[in-house]
Formats: C-alpha cells, structure tokens, sequence
C-alpha cells in the first residue's frame, strides 16, 4: 500500500483538518491515530488497522510537523475553478461581515463559513486590484471553500486577528 504523506499546509484541506479537530477530542490514543491516517493520509479505517505501529507513528509525526508549520497569507488563490481573493479592504467590512466573522472564528468547526466571508470569487481583476463578490452571507460559498488549502486558511486567520488586535490598540 502506498501512502501519501501532506507535505505542506496547502496539501491539507480546510475540511479534513475540521475533522480531525472533531475526532481529537477523543481520549482514545489509538482512535485518534487510525483518524489521522485516515483523514490526512486518506487511507481507508480497515487498512489503517493493518498499518504497523511503528509506521504508524512515524506517519503521525511527520503529519504533526506539517501540521504545525506557518500558513503564508495569499491575498488571492486559486481553487475549484475559480480565482479567490481576500477582502480587498478591511476598513470597509459591512457589519454583517465582522459579526458572521467574530461568531465564526471562535470555533474550528465553522472555520469554512469565516473563510467564506474573508474570501470570495474575483469578479474584477486588473494587476494587484480587485474587487469580490458582494457578500450574501456565509452560506453561500462555505461548502466550497471546506476543500480550500488549510495553509491559506490558517494564515487568513492569523491576519484577520494581527489586525483585529493592532485595531483595538487604536482605538480609545
């Protein structure tokens, strides 16, 4: 059986990383590592089994080192089609954006409806300027950005709060 190992964040989706979140708050060691096989290697729960478990750690922890490399920010990527972007402008996010965004952010479980409020499709593009679909709520694009690359998520997040942070220094 060969087995294919995520070598950067980017290879990991936003998904699996959301199901793996949810089957690591089990107490059971063993579960938890027939899981990540399973989720981030995509190796069915019976062949995991079969694994040796020497391997089997070892591919935990090389999985693990991806896991806790750095994202890059990517102000725009491509996925699924269709060219992304970031929102272009913070400074005019609408309420309804930084509410959904403050709600989704506090849990991983609704990372994927945070991702589809800070990126959408590119409707205009001329060198470095964009503009993005207007947002209709999060709905719209969440199911599809689940498959997005975990590394330009987790760096969104981590923006979204250098900024939210260096806001509330700012402000009185």
């Amino acid at each position: 059986m060969t087995v294919t190992i995520p070598e950067t964040l980017n290879d990991i989706t936003l998904e699996q990383y959301q199901k793996f979140h949810k089957a690591n708050k089990s107490d059971d060691q063993e579960f938890i590592l027939h899981k990540l096989l399973n989720i981030f290697c995509e190796i069915d729960m019976k062949d995991a089994f079969n694994i040796q478990l020497d391997e089997a750690e070892a591919i935990a922890a090389d999985v693990a080192e991806v896991l806790a490399l750095d994202g890059t920010f990517a102000r725009r990527f491509k996925y699924n089609g269709k060219e992304w972007g970031f929102i272009p402008n913070l400074e005019s996010i609408t309420l309804g954006e930084f509410v959904d965004l403050d709600n989704y952010l506090k849990n991983e479980e609704t990372l994927h409806k945070a991702m589809s409020v800070l990126y959408r499709p590119i409707k205009k593009s001329f060198k470095d300027i964009y503009t993005i679909e207007a947002y209709e709520g999060s709905n719209t694009y969440s199911e599809e950005l689940k498959g997005m690359p975990l590394g330009v998520a987790t760096a969104a997040v981590v923006f979204f709060y250098h900024i939210g942070n260096e806001l509330q220094k700012v402000l009185p």
